[in-house]
């Protein structure tokens, strides 16, 4: 099974392989040498009690998705913190559709001022 991880020190993304269901950490980063642990929130990336820990080792579970034991709650998180996620990849089709999404929205807005000034006058 494969899994991507962000290095936090030089945020390339890392492909993890696993052959049974535990990963030991530290794992070691292949763009910049550094050993690094992934980092998690608990219990919940929106929860205001929240904390950050550092994973002692890895789990997948069968969608293929990480996640760690808090050692101080023991509660199972996979809420990794931002510089541990894998940023999505810059493609031409991504530009085209944020560009589109930002046109549309435009065109709402200056439909509905339209709408708010043609009703406004009567």
């Amino acid at each position: 099974m494969n899994t991507q991880l962000a290095c936090p020190n030089c945020r390339s993304t890392q492909r993890l392989s696993f052959n049974g269901n535990v990963l030991d950490t530290p794992l070691t980063c292949q763009a910049c040498g550094q050993s690094f642990a992934p980092r998690f929130y608990c219990p919940d990336a929106r929860a205001s009690s929240r904390h950050v820990f550092e994973a002692n080792a890895l789990r997948i579970d069968n969608a293929s998705a990480l996640y760690a034991f808090c050692p101080e709650h023991t509660f199972t998180t996979y809420a990794l913190t931002a510089e541990c996620k894998p940023r999505p990849k810059r493609t031409p089709l991504r530009a085209f559709a944020h560009l589109f999404n930002f046109l549309v929205f435009r065109l709402a807005l200056n439909l509905e001022a339209l709408r708010l000034q043609a009703f406004s006058r009567r």
